[in-house]
């Protein structure tokens, strides 16, 4: 360790270039490139990683924890030369199609840009965060829009605590940048893009929303709010934790249908309902909902909320986790 692999893995929208990489102090950088696809197509995600014991002659598996999805899980092979992409649940996949990523001569570590939270804390002119879905503490660098962030936290922090580390979410960029220490070789540094939330009183997240297994509430329909007419009922969208199958309440009726999923992109197939009858302003505001679960591509979580959007990074339906 480190170390780097690398392969052409199938997805249900073409082939998806995968770059793993592994850190000794337990922690991973995963780039999934959708080949077929225009740029934007890449999307990072950082974690932790375990090894599994093996039982019997087995090799064991690496378990990849995504915080806000379920683990990755792949299989060492010739001691390590490659990686075979089990299934969600870790099992072997029948499939002639190439599960393997090739062990590269030297590691090779991307920059993942990516949403990010963290405890941030500003004290002597030198500002850190504690990643947490590492639990990695990095310098952050006072450029791009760093001083969003620093103006938030001096306005939140509680007087006469210099340094009290603060709950914050951001758009940021880890890459290698030179030690703030003289004589100290670079490091890994976090480049913060876009400041988004400061949390006061709060620390990281025990643990992450999941996408799959979680009650998501309809709150908006791109940039508007909703508003359930009278007689409709709350609209939500459940993914199946086992199955690649959804089930939703439209307002009106129920529908349902499959989904496929590979990192950050999603798309919805196969919707269909009942055929219960409300009225006119109730199935108007369903036909919209069910028409943008077509146009999905992609999502992400921030915070409590599950943004869905399109291929170009619009944002289609906002939902926030019930209660």
């Amino acid at each position: 360790m480190p170390a780097s692999w690398q392969g052409d893995l199938p997805g249900a929208g073409g082939p998806i270039r995968w770059h793993l990489d592994l850190a000794s102090d337990g922690t991973y950088q995963l780039r999934q490139t959708f080949l077929s696809r225009p740029q934007p197509n890449a999307f990072d995600a950082i974690g932790r990683w375990r090894l599994e014991p093996g039982s019997g002659s087995g090799s064991g598996r690496l378990v990849l924890r995504r915080g806000g999805e379920a683990s990755l899980f792949l299989q060492p092979l010739a001691a390590g030369a490659a990686l075979r992409k089990l299934d969600l649940q870790g099992a072997l996949v029948a499939s002639a199609a190439n599960d393997r990523l090739t062990r590269l001569p030297q590691a090779a570590p991307i920059d993942p840009r990516l949403p990010l939270m963290g405890l941030f804390s500003y004290m002597a002119d030198a500002a850190s965060i504690r990643l947490c879905a590492t639990g990695q503490q990095l310098p952050v660098v006072m450029e791009a829009g760093y001083l969003a962030l620093e103006r938030a936290y001096l306005a939140a922090r509680p007087a006469g605590r210099p340094g009290q580390p603060l709950l914050v979410s951001l758009e940021g960029l880890i890459t290698q940048r030179p030690s703030m220490e003289q004589g100290q070789p670079p490091r890994r540094t976090l480049v913060v893009e876009s400041f988004t939330a400061l949390t006061p009183g709060q620390g990281c997240p025990r643990e992450a929303l999941q996408l799959r297994g979680t009650t998501w509430r309809l709150e908006g329909l791109g940039d508007h709010k909703v508003a359930m007419p009278a007689g409709g009922r709350s609209i939500e969208l459940q993914l199946s934790p086992e199955r690649l199958q959804l089930a939703c309440s439209g307002g009106c009726n129920r529908l349902m249908g499959g989904f496929s999923l590979e990192g950050a992109s999603i798309r919805f197939s196969q919707l269909a309902s009942t055929r219960m009858g409300c009225s006119p302003p109730v199935m108007q505001l369903e036909q919209r909902y069910s028409d943008a679960l077509e146009q999905v591509r992609r999502w992400r979580i921030d915070q409590r909320r599950l943004l869905l959007e399109d291929a170009s990074g619009k944002t289609l339906l906002r939902f926030r986790a019930g209660q």
